[in-house]
Formats: structure tokens, C-alpha cells, sequence
């Protein structure tokens, strides 16, 4: 696709005063609308873990081999254990600088950072002046926002796709002006940094490995408007240093190995995540109709790409309907597709006039995004002025200030929500019980069964509780749906526990010596 300037607004007969106001009322609601989403409270529960893991490797100048907050026995060394322990820390350790010199808010402004990095790849191959592409960035940014936390490392991911997909196509652009090098470094150090922040990264090498086969394959036919040799050429030498830099990792071989477990379907860790649902049994779950507006998405993309120039691009079509199969497949890979949706849509509106109809699809579909989406912000901002950044309503913020009070040790049990924050907020003097991290599956499946409360015999959780040496709860009064917790109100009737504090709805509970 060649960049050309403003067309649609040159062409139009109207005002231009109108259309420039217009257009800059366009990014300005946009911006708003990032904003409102990067102000939202810290309510991820795998981030606080992956805070705390940075602080623990600044601390100790090195990668954990074995988890340092979990209740002993701990899992047995894997590739899934080595994953999950190892293959964050440079964006772990960046959140804890950020942390340490900012306290949460430089939390927030690591958001930012990388919203700002997101939107910058986006906008760099495209037109910010035609307000038909801000509508179409707008409505990428509220869907991928709305249901992804930047603050986790998975996000680095998307944002790492999407410049990978800049590169390549502004390779392209270039034709016989590209230079070995300018392709070669840029796609190295990307897939250096990646591969060091997220295991997505190999999903960045699947990109590099189709790029090469598709750019490959249109040499079968001139019609499908193949590269110049010297081009290919090119793209294959620097194709193949990004993948060799993609193995600078720890989980180099190692993610290899773990690989066949993330798609699992029937693995424990698997089937009760969200995130590893497809589209359908995502909304089956949860009745979240939001979810609808990522449908919509795809098949706007899908008639934009059957219209456009790109139709028989195999290369464009492969990466929409691969990104588009994936994200129905697993929500978890959703914002791939998004990413991909929003680079292709921007530069195919900027470049060809859109219809009446497209436009009013375009505007349309962001005018329900938005009335779907941010409904829940404005109150989500509000309790941030009341509670700060980490919610009070949403963590165990009281309970969890009188367990770190004390400096003992002690196993410590919580739900599997909290685990992560009470790993931030006691860990790892406190070890816990079991947390959203699943490292020990065994665990896992103790975890679900320790809410058991048998008629007339032994509850299940006072011989679980024996066997890992708990002594200290930390659980709410109440679940989601304003019924008792009975596993509150059984260790309360026990007489070998004791109530020591109680705030709201979250209590403390210890065992007697």
C-alpha cells in the first residue's frame, strides 16, 4: 500500500475548515478515550506477581529457577515452571524501576508508555488528518483496551506484532530502495527485545517464517506481484538473523517443549481460563456482548480486504484470516487481530476513498464501541480518586496491611484472585498457598476442592490445611453474588482458628498455637 495524502478529505467538496475541526475532534476523542482506559484502577491480578518477581530478581540478580512464593512441596522443574518463573523479566524488572522510583503511578506511566508506543506504530504508516482513519484506530483502541491490561506483559506482545507488521510492510513500500541492513537491525532487535518480555514472540516467528513462504510463493505467477530477487533476498537473510536473535532468551528451546501445553485444551490450567476460550464459549461464560463488537470487527476487515487492492495480496490475506482464526479460537489471541485490523483498515481507508456506506459502517461501529465499552470506566475512575490506584473494593487493601505488619513467616491461604496481590503485599516471608500463576496444577486441583465443606465429617480443607502447614487465611466474607463464604464461616466455627481482624468483607483468620 503507497501512502498518499489526504484523499478523501481533498476529494470531498466540503469545507476544509469543517473537515480539519472535524478530523482534529476525530484524535482528540480517541486520546480521551486511551486516557480514560489508562486510568483505570490496577485491577489485573497476575500484575502484582509480576511486580513482585521483578523486585525478587532485582533483588537477588537473577532469574528464579524455583518459585520463591509459593507453599512448599513446589512443582517440579518443567518447561511450563520455567516459563512461568523465567520468561518476563525485562519487562518485569522495567514495571519494578518504574515502581521504585514512582511508587504505582509509575505504573501508570508505564501504561502510557506503551499506549503511546502502540499508537505511534499504528499511526506511523498512515494519516491522522482523514478522521475516517481515527475512527478506525479509535474503535481498535477501545476493543483491545477494554479487554487487555497493558500493565501485563502479554500486552508488549501485541504491541511488539504490530511493529513487526510496520516493518515488513514498510519494507515492501520501499522496493528496490530497501538496504539489507535497515530491514536486518530493526527486525533483530525487535525480536531480541520480545522474545526477553513474552513467549508471544513466537507467534512473531510464525510472522517471519509466513512472510518468507507467501512472498515466496508469488513468484509462481507474475499477477501476484513478486518481489525483485535482490528484495527476497533480502527479506530471507533478514528473516532468518531475527529468528537466530529470537533465541537470546532463557526459554530459548524451552518455550518449544511447553508449547503443545498452552494449547491443551483438556489441561487443568486450561479449561476454567477465560482467556483460553473461544469467542463463543468466552460469551457462553461470562454473557459479556461486548465481545460481539471484536465479530463485528472482523467482518468489517474481511469485506475491506474482499474491496480493496490487497484482495489478492496473499501475503494481507493470510495474516487477516490467520489473525481473525486465532482470536476466535482463544480471546487470549483476539488482540492480534486487532492489532493486524487496524494497521491493514488505516492505510486501506487513507489510501481509497470510502464510500458513503463504509463510512457510515466505520462511524457507526465506533459510536456502539464506545457506548458499550465505556459505560463502566467513569465509575472505575471515580473509585481511583477514593482508593488510589490498587482498589480497595477489588483486593483485601486493610487486611492485607496487618498480615504484612507482621514479620513472621507462615504459610498463608487466600483465593486464587488475591494470591498474586498477597504475594506483592507479604511474599516471600508469607508463602502462598496457591495463586492465578497455577505453577503447581496439583495445587490447582486442591485448590477448587479446598471450598468443600462435608455434612458431618471432617471438611475437606482442614486435612489439606494440615498437610501444607497453613496458618494463616486471609478470605472474604462474602462471594460475588452476596452469599456467605462457606469456607469462612466453617474455619470461624472451628476452635483451632481465631478471627484476628475483619474489614469489610475480607478477614483474617489464624491458626491457634
Amino acid at each position: 500500500m503507497k501512502s498518499n495524502p489526504d484523499i478523501a478529505e481533498i476529494t470531498s467538496g466540503r469545507n476544509p475548515l469543517v473537515m480539519r475541526s472535524f478530523s482534529a475532534g476525530m484524535l482528540i476523542f480517541t486520546l480521551i478515550v486511551t486516557g480514560i482506559y489508562l486510568s483505570r484502577p490496577l485491577f489485573d491480578p497476575d500484575f502484582y506477581w509480576h511486580l513482585k518477581t521483578g523486585q525478587w530478581i532485582w533483588q537477588n540478580m537473577s532469574l528464579p529457577q524455583m518459585d520463591p512464593f509459593g507453599v512448599p512441596p513446589l512443582a517440579e522443574p518443567s518447561p511450563r515452571t520455567a516459563f512461568i518463573l523465567t520468561s518476563y523479566w525485562l519487562v518485569q524488572l522495567i514495571m519494578y524501576a518504574l515502581y521504585s522510583c514512582f511508587g504505582m503511578s509509575g505504573i501508570i506511566l508505564f501504561r502510557w508508555i506503551i499506549a503511546g508506543i502502540l499508537l505511534a506504530i499504528c499511526t506511523r504508516w498512515t494519516n491522522l488528518r482523514n478522521s475516517t482513519v481515527t475512527a478506525v484506530l479509535a474503535i481498535g483502541t477501545i476493543q483491545l483496551l477494554e479487554f487487555y491490561f497493558i500493565e501485563r506483559p502479554q500486552f508488549i506482545s501485541f504491541v511488539c506484532f504490530g511493529t513487526l507488521l510496520v516493518i515488513l510492510f514498510r519494507f515492501f513500500e520501499q522496493g528496490d530502495d530497501a538496504t539489507l541492513w535497515k530491514t536486518l537491525i530493526p527486525l533483530s532487535l525487535l525480536m531480541l527485545i520480545w522474545s526477553n518480555m513474552h513467549g508471544g514472540f513466537l507467534i512473531g516467528q510464525a510472522i517471519l517464517v509466513y512472510f518468507c513462504v507467501a512472498e515466496g510463493l508469488k513468484f509462481c505467477h507474475r499477477s501476484l506481484s513478486p518481489l525483485s530477487v535482490r528484495s527476497y533476498r533480502i527479506l530471507l537473510l533478514s528473516a532468518l538473523a531475527a529468528l537466530i536473535a529470537s533465541f537470546i532468551n532463557p526459554n530459548a528451546l524451552n518455550l518449544l517443549g511447553y508449547l503443545p501445553t498452552i494449547f491443551d485444551a483438556d489441561n487443568y490450567a486450561n479449561l476454567d481460563n477465560l482467556e483460553e476460550m473461544s469467542v463463543f464459549h468466552y460469551f457462553i461464560a461470562t454473557r459479556d456482548y461486548a465481545v460481539f463488537l471484536n465479530v463485528l470487527s472482523i467482518a468489517l476487515t474481511s469485506a475491506a480486504l474482499a474491496m480493496s487492492q490487497q484482495r489478492t495480496n496473499i501475503t494481507w490475506i493470510g495474516i487477516i484470516i490467520g489473525t481473525a482464526g486465532m482470536g476466535c479460537l482463544h480471546m487470549r489471541l483476539m488482540p492480534f487481530f486487532l492489532v493486524a485490523a487496524m494497521i491493514f483498515m488505516a492505510k486501506c481507508v487513507e489510501t481509497k476513498v470510502p464510500a458513503p456506506t463504509t463510512k457510515m459502517v466505520i462511524f457507526s461501529l465506533l459510536i456502539v464501541t464506545s457506548l458499550v465499552c465505556l459505560r463502566d470506566e467513569f465509575p472505575r475512575i471515580v473509585g481511583v480518586i477514593k482508593t488510589g490506584w490498587v482498589p480497595g473494593n477489588h483486593y483485601p487493601v486493610k487486611a492485607a496491611d496487618f498480615v504484612a505488619a507482621d514479620n513472621s513467616g507462615g504459610n498463608m491461604y487466600t483465593t486464587m484472585n488475591w494470591g498474586g496481590y498477597l504475594i506483592w503485599r507479604a511474599g516471600p516471608q508469607k508463602k502462598i498457598f496457591f495463586d492465578s500463576r497455577y505453577i503447581n496444577l496439583q495445587r490447582a486441583w486442591e485448590y477448587n476442592n479446598s471450598t468443600i465443606i462435608g455434612a458431618n465429617q471432617r471438611p475437606y480443607w482442614k486435612g489439606l490445611f494440615a498437610a501444607y502447614d497453613v496458618r494463616i487465611a486471609l478470605l472474604p466474607l462474602y462471594e460475588d453474588d452476596g452469599s456467605p463464604n462457606q469456607l469462612t464461616q466453617s474455619m470461624y466455627a472451628d476452635p483451632e482458628w481465631a478471627m484476628v481482624f475483619s474489614a469489610e468483607n475480607e478477614v483474617v483468620l489464624v491458626r491457634k498455637r
